[in-house]
């Protein structure tokens, strides 16, 4: 059997890098840069304006993809909220362009969503729940999950809470900025008002990896971990496992005004996930944030023994 050429949109981010270096075990991978080029052995990255659809058109007919995995944009909720047009167009028009114009291959695209489409009220959302984002970025994320379902032949939509790892040195996600801020004793204020089930990038990934080689498709899955807690707790609780400071992390109680108008304002709002029907499907490991320590720990010293 040939080897299947995936393309992984937004492959110079966090997230996208992770999944390369994951694929290119196993696949021929392309992936695509907006500003930054990096080097990754074993994966050809190529620049690409998604606000361009001629741009889209040429690079998707240059690779002739099996496979898309879209992991474009910027996931940041505040960062959405301030740059309402710029979120719609990288997290609803960029995907909807994209499976657009690679349509004529059949391939399937893969289209990383998150929880800010339910409505943050109760948590715990499986997959049959209803969607009702009050959100920006979650309302950008349903119009693309909306186009892909009622469009698209050959689906998966993975509907991911946070994940940590390290970074790939050109983008900073929150535990390599904790590692920094505990240096320099800067600080660092972080929501303790939004629950999510954290959990380690590596399960993304491999979920990643079966959704594009599985047999099943049209689906919508949920990935998270198995303890809850707010960006504030979970910093508090990676310093503690890793031994650095922690006194200069804050807790922002405060929502801001944007948020409370776009959502309404709950005490909390827990956008949890409920992973049980993926586990059940892919037979995937469910992880305790302590087990997500460890495999952070692991790689860690992998890359120093490569060093």
């Amino acid at each position: 059997m040939a080897t299947k050429a995936v393309l992984v949109i937004g492959g110079s981010g966090f997230l996208g890098t992770h999944i390369c270096q994951k694929l290119r075990e196993t696949h021929k991978v392309f992936a695509t840069y907006y500003a930054k080029p990096i080097s990754l052995d074993g994966v050809s990255f190529l620049p690409l304006d998604l606000y361009d659809r001629e741009s889209v058109k040429r690079l998707v007919y240059k690779v002739h993809p099996d496979c898309i995995v879209y992991a474009g944009g910027n996931p940041s909720f505040f960062w959405a909220e301030k740059n309402s047009q710029m979120a719609e167009r990288l997290h609803a028009g960029g995907p909807s362009t994209v499976a657009a114009v690679s349509e004529v291959f059949q391939s399937r695209f893969i289209f990383l969503s998150n929880p800010y489409v339910f409505d943050g009220k109760r948590g715990n959302y499986n997959e049959q729940d209803t969607v009702l984002p009050g959100t920006v970025l979650g309302k950008a994320k349903l119009t693309a999950e909306n186009f892909l379902s009622s469009r698209s032949l050959n689906y998966v939509i993975i509907r991911s809470s946070p994940v940590f790892g390290r970074g790939n040195g050109y983008t900073m996600p929150l535990v390599d900025l904790l590692r920094t801020t505990s240096r320099t004793v800067k600080k660092i204020e972080l929501s303790d008002y939004k629950i999510h089930s954290y959990a380690p990038v590596q399960g993304l990934t491999d979920l990643v990896s079966r959704a594009v080689d599985g047999a099943f498709r049209n689906k919508i899955l949920h990935y998270g971990g198995l303890t809850k807690m707010s960006s504030y707790q979970f910093a508090k609780e990676f310093c503690k496992r890793f031994g650095l400071e922690h006194g200069h992390i804050a807790a922002q109680k405060a929502k801001p005004d944007e948020f409370k108008r776009s959502t309404g304002d709950p005490t909390v709002f827990d956008y949890s996930v409920n992973t049980s029907q993926t586990i059940e499907l892919l037979k995937i490991k469910p992880f305790l944030l302590e087990e997500g320590f460890d495999l952070f720990e692991k790689d860690l010293i992998g890359t120093a023994n490569l060093t």
